[in-house]
């Protein structure tokens, strides 16, 4: 098996440097395995050893891999882990052990972070995740070597069946530990494992090896795929264009939104993903709510996700002296002098102000009198093609008795129109450089 596992870690340049490598040794038989051949193969290594306080047992495990570091000469760095009674114990569990090993990794300065999977381990991943669902990606299982920004995951024994593993164990003498937990049908993978695995191989003694290779396959194709989403949003700075997107491929489809959600860190589920392409498709404009207080926006043939930012309603008053600043972004005060600049301006008669004047933004049912009459703002903004986004944004003005005298940059009323010729003050609107 060592030959096979020198072979495999080779053909895949799992490990392309001579740093250290950071081994995930939990005390089963797979770890204990692995460690002992990267050993073997005088890698240098550090055994990283996690305890959970689950079980009594742990204190025990905890000493042996102790002792296996100090035989091997190797540093031996522990996690304790306890329960703080959350919801999900094995999802907080996995997220401390990955910080955990990065760490050590920096500490070290290595990118190599190995973990004990095998061909097992491949077919159990595969099935739950077609049971459970997912995208092209997670349906190919368990990565060879997956690629972080700082660090690589990589699984040299991806190549060998957890039969194998017992009888190199066995053969070579070494100590481990069986978690009791494995034997039961409490969880999916083990109910997968007891049940479904053996029939499999019933059918084929050689499934194990036929899994790797539609992972193989699988992640190929989604290689391929993922570059030219890749390519795609980073042209167009994480947006959808709707024109382009509806011309393509219905798998790069998905992935292109798969990969928005992903750069997000928003949940991508199968029907989310299809909802999305379908509202593409219709180009309509609308906001679709996603969790975490994310939305998928569609405006004018362009998609994209926005975060919801708390409510930017706001309501000023401005007395003739006053300068009001309106979402760190338009400035407004009055001026008896025409402004030179690129200022935007209304021209008003001092002896017809209402003062004070307030601004806000919009609200439903907002309308502006106009020449030709009454006008909705809503149908205003449509017509200006304003983005859906933007809508609230848009400072309103009205004077004392709530008459609408400006919709910023967009529609003067026909009051303010009336005063024009005889203006002698203006209300000036300043956009300054906007500041989150």
């Amino acid at each position: 098996m060592q030959t096979k596992v020198q072979k495999f870690i080779k053909e895949q340049n799992l490990i392309p440097t001579t740093n250290p490598i950071i081994c995930a040794v939990s005390g089963g038989v797979d770890s204990v395995c692995l460690l002992h051949i990267l050993h073997s193969l005088n890698y240098p290594l550090v055994l990283a050893h996690v305890n959970h306080h689950k079980r009594e047992q742990s204190a025990v495990e905890q000493a042996a891999m102790e002792n296996l570091a100090k035989e091997f000469n190797i540093p031996f760095e522990l996690l304790d882990f306890y329960d703080n009674g959350a919801d999900n114990f094995q999802n907080s569990a996995h997220d401390a052990r990955y910080t955990f090993f990065k760490q050590l990794a920096k500490k070290y300065h290595t990118t190599l972070i190995a973990t004990a999977h095998h061909l097992n381990d491949q077919a159990e991943t595969i099935l739950m995740r077609l049971i459970t669902g997912s995208n092209l990606y997670g349906y190919a299982g368990i990565s060879i070597i997956q690629q972080e920004k700082d660090y690589s995951l990589i699984r040299p024994l991806l190549c060998v069946s957890k039969e194998e593993i017992y009888t190199y164990a066995k053969e070579h003498n070494l100590l481990y530990f069986e978690d009791i937990s494995n034997s039961s049908d409490d969880y999916l993978r083990n109910r997968i494992r007891h049940h479904i695995l053996p029939l499999l191989e019933k059918e084929n003694i050689n499934y194990l090896e036929k899994m790797q290779e539609f992972s193989t396959q699988t992640k190929e194709s989604f290689n391929f795929i993922r570059k030219q989403s890749i390519n795609y949003l980073d042209k167009l700075n994480n947006s959808i264009e709707a024109s382009s997107f509806i011309k393509l491929d219905v798998a790069l489809k998905k992935d292109i939104l798969c990969l928005l959600f992903e750069r997000y860190q928003l949940e991508k589920s199968f029907d989310i993903i299809i909802k999305c392409v379908q509202l593409i498709e219709q180009n309509k404009n609308c906001i679709y709510h996603l969790k975490d207080s994310y939305s998928f926006v569609i405006e004018y043939g362009r998609a994209y996700i926005k975060k919801i930012e708390d409510s930017c309603s706001y309501y000023e008053e401005l007395a003739l002296e006053d300068t009001k600043l309106i979402l760190n972004q338009y400035k407004f005060y009055f001026s008896k002098k025409i402004p030179q600049n690129n200022e935007k301006y209304l021209k008003l008669w001092y002896n017809d102000l209402k003062l004070p004047f307030f601004i806000r933004n919009k609200k439903e049912g907002d309308f502006i009198n106009m020449s030709y009459g009454n006008k909705k703002v809503a149908r205003i903004l449509i017509d200006k093609k304003i983005p859906l986004s933007k809508r609230d944004q848009i400072p309103l003005v009205f004077d004392r008795d709530g008459n609408l005298l400006w919709i910023y940059d967009l529609a003067k009323s026909q009051a303010v129109h009336n005063q024009k010729d005889k203006s002698d003050i203006f209300l000036v609107c300043e956009e300054v450089a906007y500041e989150k």
